[in-house]
């Protein structure tokens, strides 16, 4: 799957302190809390600026930060998907979240432990299936209304074989630059991606970001599951199929991972099938553009990513 792959964590230029933040978003969040901010801790990873970080408050209490300025419709599905998880969900409580000064600022119990390793280590990664199945228990039928599909999330960043096809480009990316496999099978990719999005359709809220960075390992070896801004609903394996793709499984066979979980066995392999080609196509599309000024090694996460599907793909059509 190739090396270890630099960790989300470059944005400290990008961001701001919290003795930075507008002292009116300051004051709501201390009255809120019930106490003064003595201390405020970075925290790294993700690719969004603003601000993330743990406060301590004079009680010695602490919580967990996040504030970003202007419009932020991420933030604002996290807030009213985790005000809505289940208890049984394994994910840090919403404490509150205000408006002030054009800033939204979202506060939440601290999450215990520390991230994973990438790549996972085999415990880290058996807490984390663990937790994507009482996920999938607790989250089926979606309890929030409203979300955008699976289809919806990717809607106008996956649409490529065809044009490859047809066009022999499409934007960035050209049928030269693709792999001999992907030259070969194009047809075949084409085809899938036309129908892809009424197969992979479900009820269960899905996180549908599912990097290492996102399931932080608590003392007693769970994982919490953090960070669901991106939420959608679609099947319950989908989230499943995104933690074995989004980040470096060490020489791990996603298939056999997959195969072996509960949601995997369920799972139609036409379904999975056309997921994967939505996949490799959204993938491939980003990974041939710049990273962003404040995240430019997302591109090559985005590669990693993409090799990974392709290489899934290749096993699964490849076996039949």
């Amino acid at each position: 799957m190739g090396g270890r792959l630099p960790a989300p964590g470059w944005l400290g230029r990008m961001r701001t302190p919290w003795a930075a933040l507008p002292a009116v978003l300051r004051r709501e969040a201390e009255a809120r809390l019930g106490a003064v901010v003595r201390e405020f801790e970075e925290r790294q990873g993700g690719f969004s600026g603003g601000v993330p970080g743990v406060v301590t408050l004079s009680t010695g209490e602490q919580a967990f930060i996040k504030a970003v300025r202007g419009d932020a419709p991420d933030h604002r599905t996290e807030a009213r998907v985790v005000a809505a998880l289940p208890r049984a969900v394994p994910a840090p409580r919403l404490r509150f979240a205000c408006e002030r000064a054009g800033w939204l600022l979202l506060c939440f119990d601290v999450a215990p432990g520390a991230l994973p390793h990438e790549p996972w280590r085999p415990g880290e990664l058996s807490a984390a299936l663990a937790a994507l199945t009482v996920c999938a228990r607790e989250l089926t039928p979606s309890p929030v209304g409203g979300l955008p599909t699976v289809a919806g999330r990717l809607a106008g960043r996956c649409e490529i074989w065809r044009e490859l096809e047809r066009d022999g480009a499409q934007d960035a990316v050209t049928v030269d630059g693709v792999g001999a496999w992907e030259r070969e099978h194009l047809p075949r990719l084409a085809s899938v991606e036309a129908t892809w999005s009424g197969l992979v359709t479900g009820d269960t809220l899905l996180h549908f970001d599912l990097r290492y960075d996102n399931l932080p390992i608590a003392p007693d070896g769970t994982a919490q599951v953090i960070d669901w801004g991106r939420a959608c609903t679609g099947p319950a394996w989908a989230d499943l199929v995104c933690l074995l793709l989004l980040s470096d499984l060490g020489g791990l066979d996603p298939e056999e991972i997959f195969s072996r979980h509960p949601l995997g066995t369920a799972a139609e392999p036409e379904r999975v099938d056309a997921f994967l080609v939505a996949l490799a196509g959204y993938w491939t599309r980003t990974a041939a553009l710049p990273g962003p000024a404040h995240a430019p090694h997302l591109r090559a996460r985005r590669e990693r990513s993409r090799r990974a599907t392709i290489g899934w793909l290749r096993r699964r059509w490849g076996a039949r």
